[in-house]
């Protein structure tokens, strides 16, 4: 089981979440805005989320902050990692070194779903088929997150 760095992943794998600068509609990633509260984080069905752990991510004019342990306190330009046009919707962010985070990603309601894996691509001759399909633990890394009422 791969090991995950909270505060790398927090910021790390979340530029997905708005388009890129030159293409971006507002009204469609409107509902991104935001805080977000981590609920679930769970690999094969096992919790990664420590008793009480409740990190935000505020998501504010395409840009992500956050108050997980170990995350940068600058805010993060969000630019060029998603295809919302994809069903599901996909995200594919390097994370360090040769290793690639290709997921999934939904907004339904006040819940926000992220579903992926690592993959070295150095290693791996077909990255794009380590991709989930669904929100399922056993797929991949599942994080999912809770929209704070204002």
């Amino acid at each position: 089981m791969r090991k995950w760095n909270v505060g790398v992943l927090s910021l790390g794998l979340l530029p997905f979440l708005l388009a890129p600068a030159g293409d971006r509609d507002e009204k469609k990633f409107a509902e991104l805005e935001g805080t977000w509260t981590i609920v679930k984080m769970e690999v094969a069905g096992k919790s990664l989320l420590e008793k009480d752990e409740k990190w935000k991510l505020i998501i504010k004019d395409g840009k992500v902050t956050t108050d997980a342990r170990d995350a940068p306190k600058e805010g993060k330009e969000l630019a060029k990692y998603l295809d919302p046009n994809k069903n599901p919707k996909t995200v594919t962010i390097p994370y360090e070194g040769k290793l690639v985070f290709y997921g999934i990603y939904e907004v339904k309601g006040d819940e926000l779903r992220v579903c992926g894996d690592g993959v070295d691509t150095a290693q791996e001759k077909k990255p794009e088929g380590r991709r989930p399909r669904e929100f399922d633990s056993n797929k991949g890394l599942l994080l999912v997150f809770k929209r704070d009422k204002k």
